[in-house]
């Protein structure tokens, strides 16, 4: 009878085994993946764990050679809309016409897959040469060749500092449009 209990135990053990082994390879959320996602040719390859997706990458080059890049430290897919990313700690590159190049740095951001149209949030900051500007908010779309930032506004260059309520900088011509709330007067100081 020893013998029989022995041998349904080992028989029991064997079989837990096998299904937690199962159920770990198959339906753990800790499990890594391999995501490759593609932009106009472009594959970047993305690990995920669980939800959260590290090390997210994506490139486009529109057809006049503009070129868009984008980094974020973690990131996921908007439940509501899958073609939207939500992601963290963003860094981001815009070369126009392969001869500026603008940098962003943000806490977060989402960016869409289909049109490349990016809102940025929370200490955002954008370097052009020797012009600086920080914001909370900061909206980037390609398809009207605009960058809209608002919310606390500060741009710094090197010889003066200016406080609005919103910037409209036209990505083509450079051209800037400085705005405030309430008719309150823009403040700029001289350094």
């Amino acid at each position: 009878m020893k013998h029989k209990t022995i041998i349904q135990f080992i028989f029991g053990a064997f079989f837990l085994i096998i299904l937690c082994s199962f159920y770990f390879k198959y339906f753990s959320s800790n499990k890594h993946s391999s995501i490759t996602q593609k932009t106009n040719d472009n594959s970047k390859s993305l690990e995920a764990k669980g939800n959260l997706i590290k090390d997210m990458k994506y490139e486009n080059t529109d057809i006049s050679g503009n070129k868009y890049f984008i980094y974020s430290e973690y990131g996921e897919v908007d439940v509501n809309n899958p073609d939207i990313i939500l992601m963290k700690n963003v860094f981001a590159k815009v070369e126009i016409f392969k001869k500026d190049t603008i940098y962003i740095n943000s806490f977060s951001a989402k960016y869409n897959l289909i049109n490349h149209e990016t809102n940025f949030n929370k200490d955002v900051e954008l370097k052009y040469l020797d012009h600086v500007i920080f914001t909370e908010n900061m909206d980037l779309s390609f398809q009207k060749n605009f960058a809209w930032l608002y919310t606390d506004v500060v741009y710094k260059s090197f010889d003066y500092e200016l406080f609005a309520d919103k910037i409209e900088i036209d990505l083509i011509t450079k051209n800037s449009k400085i705005y405030t709330d309430n008719n309150k007067k823009i403040k700029i100081i001289k350094k």
